[in-house]
């Protein structure tokens, strides 16, 4: 089973930007708000050719779109016990980030953030490998099925193929929910294409559920992007 979503991409962006526009980059002081309050962010990313996975944590008073907070002492944040320095910028506030080779990066880890009160919301996620097999020729007139290997996903989770070089865009999307390890692209998206070739771009997207929160919420995401695929079409 798979959602296709044709020619997408620009009203993407659109709502991409009209999230980051709704929320807040505003800087406070997480010693001046109720602990319980503070919203938890996670987000786990890495493109393919790149040696390096980011992991980044936010933390926020007055919901998923507050203001951002610095951690004040003894609040922190750790990533596998190593202590995170507070960064920032105009657009997205205050923020903690690590960046780790990739090649030490693959299996479980643990975030660990430390109220004002001494408190520990400790959180892991595992980062696994994320295949996808985009053959180098198909057929013009038919359906392409695309095998990918990934761990289990939840059902909100999906994988997205996309075009990304191509004379008739597409995206198709295979949620954890539906059947299989096949991602298929019908022949009608196929048959619009009037190159001799076409570029796929393949990302998996999860959320991962927080195991210790505070009452306000928050939440873990994980993006895994793989190179694009040139694919010639006969």
């Amino acid at each position: 089973m798979y959602c296709i979503k044709n020619k997408m991409f620009i009203a993407f962006i659109v709502l991409v930007f009209g999230l980051i526009a709704c929320t807040s980059n505003e800087i406070g002081e997480s010693k001046d708000v109720a602990q319980e309050k503070i919203y938890q962010e996670y987000y786990i990313t890495h493109a393919e050719g790149n040696n390096y996975a980011e992991v980044t944590c936010q933390y926020r008073f007055g919901g998923k779109n507050g203001t951002t907070l610095v951690l004040n002492n003894p609040s922190q944040v750790s990533f596998d016990g190593e202590k995170l320095a507070v960064d920032s910028n105009d657009v997205r506030g205050a923020f903690y980030k690590i960046v780790k080779p990739l090649t030490n990066f693959y299996g479980k880890h643990n975030i660990t953030f430390t109220n004002i009160d001494n408190k520990n919301y400790e959180n892991s996620f595992s980062f696994d490998s994320f295949r996808v097999a985009i053959p180098a020729m198909a057929n013009a007139n038919k359906a392409l099925e695309i095998k990918f290997e990934t761990s289990s996903l939840n059902p909100d989770d999906y994988i997205e193929i996309r075009t990304t070089d191509s004379d008739s865009s597409f995206t198709i999307s295979h949620y954890g929910k539906d059947a299989g390890n096949l991602i298929v692209i019908p022949a009608e998206e196929m048959k619009r294409q009037k190159a001799k070739t076409i570029e796929l771009e393949a990302t998996l997207f999860k959320s991962i559920p927080l195991q210790q929160n505070t009452t306000e919420g928050g939440k873990m995401e994980l993006t895994y992007s793989l190179k694009p695929t040139k694919v010639k079409l006969q």
